[in-house]
């Protein structure tokens, strides 16, 4: 299984409006968080960010067999106009919660009839060619937005997605399925600038809790954090993870 990042920042992306790499102190550009998940038969990309297509272009992706949903906020949703038009030409189902569909329903009615849309629930496994997709409930916009992680797997190959959350729900169904991954890319604030989750009750490393044996963290924002790229790569390294790159790749093996 092999897992290609196609942005890795957040809702802004890097550099923000009207600023430039160096006013971020980034060393390169960051896209809005999404990623590609490819086996020898399976082409799945989960979250379409509005420059979804530049990173497809940029690895040479021309179909796709799924198409998932972490929640429905425009830095996740916002490539959904672009990809009405691919769905004329493809054939791939988009999976979306129930409250992530009431949502396209009432903001993009013209929009929905151009998808075969398939439902996530929560903790409940759906079958992509040959992964098997757990979705995983994550604390970031609830009720309104029931944002979901991945855990996907492949024979004896597994790794977990959340690139936007503040801490797990383990006590919702499914919650508990984000430990133990050969390979889990996770939300990087809270290793980075675990004071902007929350200033009353922070989360106590959710990042640590996934126990993954290989951890990148995403979604980032050198500008926002007021940390240059060097630095984050420092706190990171130390924290004993990996700091996220946009189109860098990582394998899963047996």
């Amino acid at each position: 299984m092999r897992c290609t990042l196609l942005g890795t920042a957040d809702v802004t992306s890097v550099p923000p409006p009207f600023r430039t790499l160096a006013d971020a102190d980034a060393t390169a550009r960051r896209r809005r968080s999404g990623v590609l998940i490819e086996t020898e038969t399976t082409t799945l990309l989960i979250d379409v960010p509005p420059e979804f297509h530049e990173g497809l272009r940029e690895v040479g992706v021309r179909t796709v067999d799924a198409i998932l949903v972490t929640h429905w906020h425009r830095d996740h949703i916002g490539g959904i106009n672009d990809l009405a038009l691919a769905a004329q030409i493809l054939d791939f189902a988009l999976y979306l919660t129930p409250t992530a569909q009431d949502r396209f329903a009432r903001e993009m009615p013209s929009l929905t009839d151009a998808f075969t849309i398939q439902d996530l629930m929560h903790g409940e496994p759906i079958t992509v060619g040959d992964l098997e997709i757990t979705p995983i409930p994550v604390a970031h916009g609830r009720p309104e937005s029931d944002t979901l992680g991945f855990r996907l797997e492949r024979e004896t190959e597994t790794m977990v997605y959340a690139p936007d959350f503040a801490n797990w729900c383990p006590d919702m169904k499914g919650g508990g399925a984000y430990t133990d991954a050969d390979l889990a890319i996770l939300e990087a604030t809270p290793v980075v600038a675990p004071e902007l989750l929350s200033t009353d009750n922070p989360p106590k490393n959710p990042v640590a809790k996934a126990a993954a044996s290989r951890t990148v963290l995403t979604h980032v924002n050198e500008y926002v954090v007021e940390k240059s790229t060097a630095e984050l790569e420092a706190i990171v390294t130390e924290a004993g993870y990996e700091l996220g790159e946009d189109f860098a790749s990582y394998t899963v093996a047996s």
